[in-house]
């Protein structure tokens, strides 16, 4: 089946150690690289070892940007921003119309806004890369943010997408590490939130969206 998405050409290198929340080292195919990492969840798969794919971009700080990390025999997309790419073929398959990126909504920018039931609303996707057994959630840390666009969501009657990046996860729910995202994806739903999940099939080669996953909203 072809992509959804294909991902640029990336090369092979393997985890060594996080310098920070967005900063890696790792060994490239050459030796000792430093790469950009565009994901600040806790990653807590990521270990000495793993299998990276990344984007090559000489600058002066860093060799690239992380595109890929293996967990087990699993791809895991740790760059959401070509899940964001792919939105438009998700909203049309969930039975929306996408109409247009980044909208701001009062102080808060979501990623899209959709047609739903005849109105113009928000959405807001939300990349799930942490599964437990065969469980994806989010966040994998705290997060103000994600609640303060769970309550735009609410008060907007919107429509909240769970992408679920890690291609082991067959269902979701809050992650445990924030009770209060827990809390207000409960009340999202209660007041009309649109909640979704959906499951991606990951390769070096690109992204394929998958199926629905059921949604669970205690942790």
């Amino acid at each position: 089946m072809p992509w959804d998405l294909a991902f640029p050409p990336s090369r092979r290198a393997v985890f060594l150690a996080r310098e920070n929340r967005f900063a890696v080292r790792a060994e490239g195919e050459g030796g000792p690289i430093r790469l950009h990492l565009p994901n600040s969840g806790r990653l807590r798969f990521l270990s000495p070892g793993t299998p990276l794919r990344y984007l090559p971009k000489e600058s002066p700080r860093t060799a690239g940007r992380v595109l890929l990390a293996q967990d087990g025999p699993d791809w895991v997309l740790l760059d959401s921003s070509f899940a964001e790419r792919a939105l438009p073929v998700l909203v049309g398959r969930l039975g929306y119309r996408f109409l247009r990126a980044q909208p701001q909504v009062g102080e808060s920018r979501f990623d899209a806004q959709v047609e739903a039931g005849g109105r113009a609303v928000p959405l807001e996707m939300k990349s799930a890369t942490h599964v437990e057994g065969e469980v994806a959630c989010f966040p994998d840390a705290p997060s103000v943010r994600a609640v303060r666009h769970l309550e735009g969501l609410a008060r907007a009657g919107g429509v909240l997408l769970f992408a679920v990046l890690h291609p082991r996860g067959r269902a979701f729910r809050p992650c445990p590490f924030d009770p209060r995202f827990a809390r207000a994806l409960s009340e999202a739903a209660g007041a009309g939130v649109r909640v979704h999940a959906v499951r991606a099939e990951i390769g070096p080669g690109g992204l394929r969206w998958a199926e629905t996953l059921p949604v669970y909203f205690s942790p």
